[in-house]
């Protein structure tokens, strides 16, 4: 019978003894596959009580597992598996809290937006041009009014579905927020008196102007992640980068709009409401 625990703290040892990041990373690696069981049972445990599935939350588990290995220190006595299992389950709750607090655009209508994206990658990898009208609707095996729907979807439109409903919550009978209200009004300004009418449009004006500025990938990931709802390993598949690149790039780019915006409306109120 395989000892887990006595193995673990022989692969953490030569973890944090690697010369090298190659080295670390195949310790890593070898640290993660051996645990998995661990995220899976946390994941079927929470699968049962929460709105997403165990294959959404074993993801993100996973990635809350590479953080255990990357944080934990070896000359601590306790086990790794109980290092571990906070940072799966604080990687899942939230990935809840995330998904709970936004209306999702439905996923089987991203999952062909995906699936379009990939008929029309490997048509260009054979050299032929992108399917259109109704040939794509055919290969998709949707209609056109489908189609539609699903083209909306693209990166092309990005900028436009900023102001597209959230979902999300008790908005006490107000209008459904949008990815413009998350990103000009984040959580630690929950508190703060309501702004103007006029303050608030002019605020909207330069915050999309700013969006409209990013680069188009960050724009997909902020769209993908916010109100579609995807996972990190979904967008870092989508986008070709490992999920906590796209989870690090989504991040810096939300804090660094809030941080602007922030700049900004001090900077009106310095002038007298005039920006």
């Amino acid at each position: 019978m395989i000892d887990r625990p006595a193995r673990n703290r022989r692969r953490l040892q030569a973890y944090a003894e690697a010369p090298d990041p190659e080295s670390r990373l195949h310790w890593r690696n070898l640290l993660v596959a051996d645990n998995l069981s661990l995220v899976y049972a946390i994941a079927g445990r929470q699968s049962r009580d929460a709105a997403l599935g165990f294959e959404d939350l074993a993801q993100v588990g996973s990635l809350g597992l590479i953080k255990a290995v990357e944080a934990f220190d070896p000359s601590r006595k306790v086990r790794f598996s109980s290092f571990a299992v906070p940072y799966i389950q604080g990687a899942m709750r939230q990935e809840r809290r995330d998904r709970q607090a936004l209306v999702r655009i439905p996923r089987p209508l991203w999952e062909l937006h995906q699936q379009m994206h990939g008929v029309q990658e490997e048509r260009r990898r054979q050299g032929l041009g992108p399917l259109r009208g109704a040939a794509l609707a055919e290969r998709l095996g949707c209609d056109l009014r489908r189609l539609d729907e699903v083209l909306a979807l693209d990166g092309t439109r990005s900028v436009r579905s900023l102001d597209a409903p959230l979902a999300g919550g008790d908005t006490g009978g107000e209008a459904p927020a949008t990815l413009l209200d998350l990103l000009a009004a984040p959580e630690d300004q929950a508190d703060e008196p309501v702004a103007d009418a006029d303050a608030q449009v002019a605020e909207r004006q330069w915050l999309r102007q700013q969006l409209e500025a990013l680069d188009p990938q960050l724009r997909e990931l902020l769209v993908g992640r916010i109100q579609v709802g995807c996972t990190w390993v979904e967008l870092g598949r989508k986008l070709g980068m490992p999920p906590r690149q796209a989870q690090r790039r989504c991040d810096a780019a939300l804090d660094r709009l809030r941080r602007a915006a922030l700049a900004w409306r001090e900077a009106r109120e310095r002038a007298g409401g005039v920006a």
